[in-house]
């Protein structure tokens, strides 16, 4: 565990003091890693809880990012994403005989300091640190089709939010939440599609010939931000960092608890960029480190999520290229500069080749079933 800055020192010593009077009164905090933006701790209670708990996830939020006090954030997405909790927890869990996909829920919050306490997933890792822990290069086909189902799964989770979030009923309660949140998305552009334009200065032999097309697409999105009647509510960071999972082995005879996390980024958008965003990060297992279970995930993700239109497909595989191109081939460690080339180049073509509606290319792609309208 990486050592505590003074100023985690003095976080965790308000969130102790604040709690003390309530139910969620804890002993002690640990700094829980991936957070980025905000504090996030496991709390140990004072007092175990009627339903069993004995432990709690605490989330912080401040005006600036927790891992660089430069970056300043909105109060106001901590309590978007409160707000958002309650109401998502009215959407049922995605279950089936392997997974059970659901999110947290909301205990308690702090608002004059924007504290949040969550249900906890006790010895839990997200599904990126899983995959790389328990899966390598050379991973037995006999761990196949548990990927496939764990994929499958958030799928069939990512489907219902989706059609939940566009029902009439959410469009005047979920998505008047989600509409408020323009800053976050704000920054959801900036590091998506601005940067794919951006990164043409950064490798000019790759992709300077697609610098047209990037420029197409940078307009075409900016043109689909303007029409709110067009988009709807999204999850906003739909990603393997995202998703929690127990850190043991995944049996086949066991229901695996799946966690759907951090919703501070909702925002109105298309569903694609959730569907594309995670694709994009499960694809980097393979591109990056050469683990198949990624294109496993994939594959039940989209066996899950069922039928789309060759449109749908395009738009999300034009979402992966772009994710690809900029802020996937940016990660640090992820690794070598040689490595993140290659990513460059596999997005642009991506990219390319759906803004070209160019489905016969990608039925021999890594992509392909996408386009090959499985359904669950």
């Amino acid at each position: 565990m990486a050592s505590e800055t003074p100023a985690e020192d003095a976080v965790q010593a308000q969130i102790l003091k604040e709690l003390d009077p309530t139910a969620y009164a804890c002993t002690s905090l640990r700094k829980l890693s991936g957070g980025t933006a905000n504090y996030i701790f496991q709390g140990q209670l004072k007092n175990t809880l009627s339903d069993g708990t004995f432990q709690v996830v605490i989330k912080h939020g401040e005006a600036f990012s927790a891992s660089s006090t430069s970056l300043k954030l909105p109060t106001k997405r901590c309590i978007l994403e409160k707000d958002s909790l309650a109401v998502v927890r009215n959407l049922p869990a995605a279950t089936s005989s392997s997974c059970s996909v659901r999110t947290p829920r909301l205990l308690d919050f702090i608002s004059t300091s924007n504290t949040q306490v969550l249900e906890c997933l006790p010895e839990s890792l997200n599904l990126k640190a899983y995959v790389l822990k328990h899966y390598s290069s050379t991973a037995a086909s006999s761990l196949k089709q548990p990927m496939i189902e764990v994929g499958r799964g958030l799928g069939r989770w990512l489907r219902s939010f989706h059609d939940w979030a566009a029902s009439p009923a959410q469009r005047d309660h979920f998505c008047a939440l989600a509409r408020k949140n323009t800053e976050m998305r704000d920054i959801k552009f900036k590091y998506n599609y601005e940067l794919l334009l951006a990164r043409v200065d950064a490798h000019p032999d790759l992709l300077s010939t697609a610098k047209t097309v990037f420029e197409q697409v940078l307009s075409m999105i900016r043109a689909e931000l303007q029409d709110d009647e067009k988009l709807q509510a999204i999850h906003g960071d739909f990603w393997t960092g995202n998703i929690l999972l127990p850190d043991t082995r995944i049996e086949s005879d066991r229901q695996t608890p799946l966690f759907v996390i951090d919703w501070e980024m909702v925002q109105l958008w298309l569903p694609q960029l959730d569907l594309g965003q995670m694709i994009a990060e499960l694809y980097e297992l393979h591109l990056y480190k050469n683990i198949t279970a990624g294109l496993w995930l994939i594959e039940g993700f989209v066996a899950g999520y069922g039928f789309v239109s060759d449109d749908f497909a395009l738009r999300t595989a034009l979402h992966v290229g772009t994710h690809l191109v900029g802020f996937g081939s940016m990660v640090p460690g992820w690794g070598t500069a040689q490595q993140a080339r290659n990513v460059v180049e596999v997005g642009r073509d991506i990219v390319l080749r759906a803004w070209d509606k160019d489905t016969d290319w990608f039925q021999n792609h890594d992509l392909a079933r996408l386009f090959q309208h499985v359904t669950d």
